[in-house]
């Protein structure tokens, strides 16, 4: 991969604006209080908002509506509220680019995250809020791709959708993967190694030195979600268990498939409701 050329545009990458930076950290540090990120999730009104409708989502919501910011702090716990805010930080942060349809985008990515952090509580050395995270960011190349070079975007559409293979394609017009940049842009946002590298190895975990469980629930989640319809329900923990081979990750299969049939779907209904 020609670095070079990946690292020549870093400048252009979106920068967090301060608030959500400093919510990022409050949410980040474990001495932080209820009350201090209530208050630092009040101050941003579009993180706010998305935060309250993720709180009420099928996958996050409870028998009864949150309806502010402090209900939503006390009833989902600070893990879990952490995940939201991330996930809302993120998706604030980031600008629409022309021709995508950011609907479609986050629902995507929403149920990667959601498929990721099931199989992630089944994994001994992943922490599935992390693993959340992780997909949260895990195809924001693309994104940063479809601003920084639109034309090159539209070329490797094109190629992708003849039968090209999406990684190869990059390398031949970009000299660099939407991975790298992903993985390059959530170490300028300060977020752990162990999830950069997530990003970055996401298409060959097995590639990663030390191998990446991140990256290979990321490749897992990506197959499963684009298969899951064409497995009948009495061959998919067989099929399960060959995604996770697949991947190279360790996980236990006992009931996932029961588990991953109840989430489908809501990882989209998520995303489409921030976009």
């Amino acid at each position: 991969m020609n670095s070079a050329a990946m690292l020549a545009r870093v400048d252009e990458l979106p920068r967090l604006p301060k608030a959500i930076s400093e919510l990022l950290e409050a949410v980040n540090n474990e001495k932080s209080t209820i009350k201090d990120i209530s208050e630092k999730i009040s101050q941003d009104q579009l993180v706010s908002a998305r935060v309250l409708r993720m709180a009420n989502s099928a996958y996050f919501g409870r028998s009864r509506e949150v309806g502010s910011i402090d209900e939503a702090v006390i009833r989902l716990g600070m893990q879990k509220l952490r995940t939201l805010v991330i996930a809302s930080a993120v998706v604030s942060a980031v600008t629409a680019p022309e021709g995508i349809d950011m609907a479609e985008f986050w629902g995507h990515t929403f149920e990667v995250a959601c498929h990721t952090q099931e199989m992630a509580k089944r994994c001994d050395n992943v922490e599935a809020d992390q693993a959340f995270t992780c997909a949260i960011l895990h195809n924001i190349g693309d994104l940063l791709i479809a601003t920084i070079a639109p034309e090159q975007a539209k070329q490797i559409n094109i190629a992708i959708a003849s039968g090209s293979d999406k990684s190869e394609t990059e390398l031949e017009i970009l000299g660099y993967e939407a991975a790298e940049l992903g993985a390059k842009l959530a170490e300028t946002w300060k977020f752990p190694p162990a999830l950069v590298a997530g990003i970055r190895f996401q298409h060959n975990p097995k590639l990663s030195r030390p191998y990446s469980s991140l990256a290979g629930l990321l490749y897992s989640s990506e197959a499963i979600i684009a298969g899951w319809q064409e497995v009948c329900d009495t061959d998919k923990t067989c099929w399960l268990s060959q995604q996770a081979n697949d991947a190279g990750v360790r996980m236990q299969i006992h009931e996932l498939a029961e588990a991953l049939a109840e989430i489908q779907g809501k990882g989209y209904e998520m995303g489409k409701m921030l976009a």
